[in-house]
């Protein structure tokens, strides 16, 4: 079982760099070029939500910055 979580976890932690390796990547692609794609307000809009959703939005950001090592 412990063999199991543990590749579980492995195989999440790499989604997730890649996830942000692709986020930086589309950021600075979106400096460097002019892209179809806006990531930074995409990322701005993430954190608006956050502020403007009161308690349950402070609780969701909580909730999101535990999964954050």
């Amino acid at each position: 079982m412990k063999n199991v979580a543990a590749t579980i976890n492995d195989v999440s932690s790499a989604v997730v760099a890649v996830i942000k390796s692709l986020i930086v990547a589309f950021v600075f692609a979106n400096i460097l070029y002019s892209t179809g794609i806006d990531p930074i307000s995409g990322i701005v809009s993430l954190v608006d939500t956050f502020l403007n959703g009161g308690l349950l939005g402070l609780l969701a950001l909580l909730v999101f910055a535990s999964f954050i090592k």
